[in-house]
């Protein structure tokens, strides 16, 4: 599998534009074609064309979770399959249209997706598993083995008339096979990059080969990025692991760098227009 960065929070490069959100464009060994996310507003779109790829050209598409900053590109996405006279279904987990906000309950800021959008008819909603075929499986998780990151504290869902703690129901990952290989693909890892992983294991029935994900290990509404000691706790865990890893947005620079102090090679960061094979 091929992976292109169309959207994440930095680029090295002029020609391209940043954002902070995430859209990936996954080429797999067989020639189907998935966009997983599709970052805060059209300019994933721009980026693309740039990089020579052809959205409308996805066999399908995923959305990770319910925040816009991976999904606020979706209205444009559909413009651009419109006027390309092309139909391309989109996998959301259920959830991901209702409230999600920022902050505390007192003070906050919206962070969720249009709701009007779960009624297109091009929207595909799936529960805790979906199997797409040919080696391609949605999942969920709700398993906590393992801690989450600090940052989640931060952010909540509306329940019952009252903002509470996000479940992060609403989130989903995709499990890839190819050849024996099994990938790992995540938005924001919510619930836990580890948490994720033991799943997609346990689904796989076997050990992970790759994991391409972010690890969310900071907080640009809080302005906070996770514990050092945590992080390092959390990069001893992965090494211990035989998979390799590539990370992007919400992990962010300085978590990567003690990420790579344990990993090394293993690990590497993303950027806007970065392509890598896994």
């Amino acid at each position: 599998m091929r992976v292109t960065v169309l959207m994440e929070n930095s680029t090295p490069s002029s020609r391209l534009a940043a954002r902070h959100g995430l859209s990936l464009w996954l080429e797999l060994s067989d020639g189907r074609r998935v966009l997983f996310d599709m970052g805060p507003d059209e300019a994933f779109l721009a980026n693309a064309r740039t990089l020579g790829v052809d959205v409308t050209s996805a066999d399908l598409a995923v959305l990770s979770h319910g925040h816009y900053d991976h999904g606020g590109g979706l209205p444009a996405f559909f413009d651009a399959c419109d006027a390309a006279g092309r139909e391309v279904p989109v996998y959301v987990r259920e959830h991901a249209f209702e409230q999600h906000v920022s902050g505390t309950p007192e003070r906050h800021h919206a962070i969720g997706l249009e709701p009007a959008l779960a009624a297109d008819p091009r929207v595909r909603v799936v529960g805790e598993k979906c199997e797409l075929g040919r080696g391609l499986t949605l999942f969920s998780t709700v398993r906590r083995d393992h801690p989450c990151a600090r940052s989640n504290l931060r952010l909540m869902e509306r329940r019952d008339g009252a903002l509470v703690p996000d479940r992060f129901l609403h989130e989903q990952s995709l499990l890839v096979e190819e050849g024996g290989r099994h990938t790992l693909v995540s938005g924001c890892s919510h619930g836990g990059i580890l948490n994720l992983m033991d799943t997609a294991e346990a689904l796989a029935g076997a050990p992970l080969d790759a994991v391409v994900a972010g690890f969310h290990l900071m907080d640009p509404s809080g302005g906070t990025v996770e514990d050092a000691a945590l992080t390092r706790e959390l990069a001893r865990e992965l090494a211990s692991r035989r998979a390799s890893y590539l990370t992007f947005h919400c992990t962010g620079t300085d978590a990567f760098a003690l990420l790579r102090d344990e990993l090394g090679e293993r690990v590497r960061y993303l950027h806007v227009g970065s392509r890598a094979s896994v």
